[in-house]
């Protein structure tokens, strides 16, 4: 049996690594920066995050198919633990994560398979 681990490695650190690091730099920044780089980081940074998770996912879907939750989930406590506290948005923005990142996910995996019957 073949150890393919490391596979799964190349989907786990990204996600730890982009979910949970930049919520923890901008705690660091200036009060006057704080909110600009908060609003980026949710409305442009982690979709785009969960974007490209979701379409590398799709590319292997039985393999990978937990990359767009783990990226979702692993939202959530960078988000309480670095920026806001508890705020009710929250579970919200991790919905819509999921959203992005299974939706481009299953796109990939049928755009994927349509090209292999063509």
């Amino acid at each position: 049996m073949k150890k393919t681990w490391y596979k799964h490695l190349k989907i786990v650190l990204p996600c730890a690594g982009a979910m949970l690091l930049p919520p923890w730099l901008v705690s660091f920044l200036p009060s006057d920066a704080f909110l600009g780089a908060v609003v980026l980081l949710f409305l442009l940074i982690n979709p785009l995050f969960a974007l490209g998770i979701g379409i590398a996912a799709g590319w292997d879907m039985r393999r990978f198919w937990y990359a767009p939750l783990l990226a979702a989930l692993l939202y959530w406590p960078g988000a309480c633990l670095f920026i806001t506290g508890w705020d009710a948005s929250i579970p919200i923005y991790v919905f819509i994560y999921l959203l992005i990142g299974g939706a481009a996910m299953v796109i990939t995996h049928l755009v994927r398979q349509y090209r292999k019957r063509s």
